[in-house]
């Protein structure tokens, strides 16, 4: 048994699904556990559940709760880092939620950090991925949707209203500009994103692309529409799933030059589930950046793709903590 309290109980709560695991100071993770996100249900009984799914995890790998540095939340929407607090979900009914006052009625005492979900990984990278030796990055998540993690100087930048980094809502098409979820038009999130090439795919097959190749290797293959198929047909060369990814990409290339001009980034760094396509993505973006920014460093910033994998989440949670103990995000020293 541990008792260094070198583990941590990382929480990743998603739109869809939830993660609670173990995560140690190399940002192993030991155990893990998954459910679906109720988001019909209070927060706090979410929460509630996520601790009994957590004292099954400190079951499984003979630990306990005092064996912990603390409990780390990865969150969807807007945190307040410093109270604890999930100040707006993008969904309904989870609003003001005192996180850290619902886990301390049970756990008191405990260690607590949480952050959004794009901060927390942007921590994680930090920490255990492609972000250890660079200063100052990016990090970008494609996915449902599309959100951004500002780190200077390997701090992460929340700004004012803990609302830095949305680079899902920079407005990248004026002429006809999608209607994004934020009720403004043209921003990247409504062009770029899991969700936008899911919309543009089922609108084509519905017209232009009635009867194409697209459409034959859907039916071969009995897959419903969506960006995951849209991505195995374009890994399997098929053209008008490589347009699809193309228009993507080049609004992709248009935020991201719009952020490299303006913050002259060491790297960007993207995951989210749209990213595991990222070499499909990656010419076109590319493409725009050195047609869009200035200096020839900007010409050439690396893009990666995470090396959290999946895991990012839940392995950003945990990295709340670390960071916390650290006053800054660098390197741990085992």
């Amino acid at each position: 048994m541990n008792t260094n309290q070198n583990h941590v109980i990382a929480i990743d709560i998603g739109g869809t699904k939830t993660l609670v695991g173990i995560v140690d100071q190399t940002g192993s993770i030991l155990v893990q556990k998954r459910m679906p996100t109720n988001i019909s249900l209070p927060m706090k009984e979410h929460i509630r559940t996520c601790m009994v799914l957590a004292e099954q995890c400190l079951d499984d790998v003979d630990l306990l709760l005092n064996d912990m540095s603390g409990v780390g939340f990865s969150l969807p929407g807007i945190t307040n880092s410093s109270t604890g607090v999930l100040v707006n979900a993008p969904f309904a009914g989870w609003r003001n939620v005192p996180v850290k006052e619902y886990v301390h009625e049970i756990w008191a005492d405990i260690p607590i950090e949480i952050d959004n979900d794009v901060n927390a990984c942007a921590v994680g990278e930090c920490l255990f991925g492609k972000g250890r030796d660079i200063n100052n990055f990016l990090w970008i998540t494609i996915s449902t949707g599309i959100g951004g993690a500002l780190v200077i100087n390997r701090q992460v930048v929340s700004g004012e209203q803990m609302m830095a980094g949305e680079i899902g809502h920079m407005k990248v098409e004026w002429e006809q500009g999608n209607l994004c979820g934020c009720g403004n038009r043209g921003c990247l999130e409504a062009h770029a994103s899991g969700t936008a090439i899911t919309k543009k795919a089922k609108e084509l097959l519905k017209g232009d692309w009635q009867k194409s190749t697209l459409q034959d290797f859907l039916q071969q293959h009995r897959l419903e529409i969506h960006s995951e198929s849209m991505a195995m047909a374009a890994k399997d060369g098929n053209i008008e799933a490589l347009q699809l990814f193309e228009w993507a990409g080049y609004y992709l290339g248009k935020a991201f030059s719009y952020a490299v001009n303006l913050f002259n980034p060491g790297a960007i760094i993207v995951g989210g589930g749209v990213s595991q396509s990222f070499t499909l993505l990656e010419p076109h973006i590319k493409k725009v950046l050195q047609d869009s920014v200035i200096g020839e460093f900007n010409k050439q910033v690396p893009i990666l793709h995470t090396g959290l994998g999946y895991e990012a989440g839940l392995i950003g949670a945990a990295s709340l903590i670390w960071y916390s103990k650290k006053g800054e995000v660098d390197y741990i020293e085992f």
